[in-house]
């Protein structure tokens, strides 16, 4: 049995989530009710074959068991446990960790009905301190599936909430680093959405977390992170957050090239750069990014090739705006 990648995910899962129901204040019974649902959710996954019509009756089955149990049998503030571990799940379930199988309404189950149903109720509340267990828990994974909506999640979580408002400087810092850890273990993506959200989320006393950032790359060495990490290191002003909130708008800006010619909403937002950044520091701007014209294709470990998208964008963006300053 130790080689069964179920037991594996179990075992490890269920000894994060003890650490975490212990953060959160979950009471044993609660613990154990809810560990039953999620138990029988992985045998049920494992036991799954490709027939549709026995799909749908384990849907159905694990969607009438997962109400009973949140309507009567665990008390509303174990719902916060419950959230995260939905993620977890319905992450490893879009890998071929456990199988090789899509197990589509299982996944359908997750992703379209319990996380967002409880994603968007705002009488799951989350102190600062209790996102940044979330976050602890959610922090390490064997894979960050793309089709999972996973970092997308958590982050609705936070911005459903307005938890990070109500954070320290030190616990804002350590939730935002296990996020960027879970964007530093994806495999290689199209966009860089979730890094962006975290960007908005830095202000002036954050001085930690914007070092920190200046120093972030992916285990994926991704083109796009390297010609980002580039901008960050940067001296375009003096005063730091003056400087990091120029990059924000640049960072921002460059992924915005996503026509064959610039549109009137990005020169909109070139007229707007201008008058924030210096013409000759922009040009500075431009040739870093012009120097990683090698980052336009992502090469993976087995051979294959895929176009960077955002990498093309900022090089793009690049182009228009040595463009635009010449003429």
């Amino acid at each position: 049995m130790t080689d069964n990648p179920y037991w594996t995910f179990k075992n490890d899962e269920l000894a994060k989530s003890k650490v975490l129901a212990k953060e959160l204040n979950i009471g044993e019974t609660d613990f154990s009710n809810i560990q039953h649902w999620f138990d029988l959710l992985l045998l049920k996954h494992e036991e799954a074959t490709s027939d549709r019509e026995e799909q749908l009756s384990i849907e159905k089955e694990l969607e009438t068991k997962f109400n009973e149990l949140i309507s009567s049998e665990i008390a509303r503030k174990s719902y916060k446990y419950i959230l995260p571990k939905l993620l977890n799940y319905n992450n490893v379930f879009n890998d071929s960790f456990l199988r090789s199988l899509y197990v589509s309404r299982i996944g359908a189950l997750l992703r379209d009905n319990l996380i967002p149903q409880l994603v968007k109720d705002r009488m799951i509340v989350y102190s600062p301190e209790d996102f940044l267990h979330v976050t602890m828990y959610l922090r390490e994974n064997y894979f960050i599936s793309p089709n999972s909506n996973f970092l997308e999640d958590i982050l609705k979580i936070e911005t459903v909430r307005g938890i990070i408002k109500e954070a320290s400087v030190s616990i804002k810092f350590e939730v935002l680093r296990n996020i960027l850890h879970i964007i530093y273990q994806k495999s290689f993506h199209h966009d860089i959405i979730c890094f962006k959200k975290i960007l908005k989320l830095v202000s002036l006393a954050d001085v930690e977390l914007i070092d920190y950032l200046k120093g972030f790359r992916v285990e994926n060495k991704q083109g796009c992170y390297k010609i980002i990490n580039d901008l960050l290191n940067l001296k375009i002003t003096e005063d730091i957050w003056n400087d990091f909130e120029i990059k924000v708008q640049l960072i921002n800006f460059f992924d915005a090239a996503r026509s064959a010619n610039p549109s009137p909403a990005w020169n909109r937002k070139f007229q707007e750069v201008l008058a924030t950044i210096e013409e000759n520091k922009l040009l500075q701007v431009v040739q870093t990014v012009f120097e990683n014209e090698n980052c336009k294709t992502y090469e993976f470990d087995y051979g294959a090739e895929w176009g960077d998208d955002v990498s093309k964008r900022f090089l793009k963006s690049a182009k228009w705006i040595k463009e635009g300053i010449q003429n």
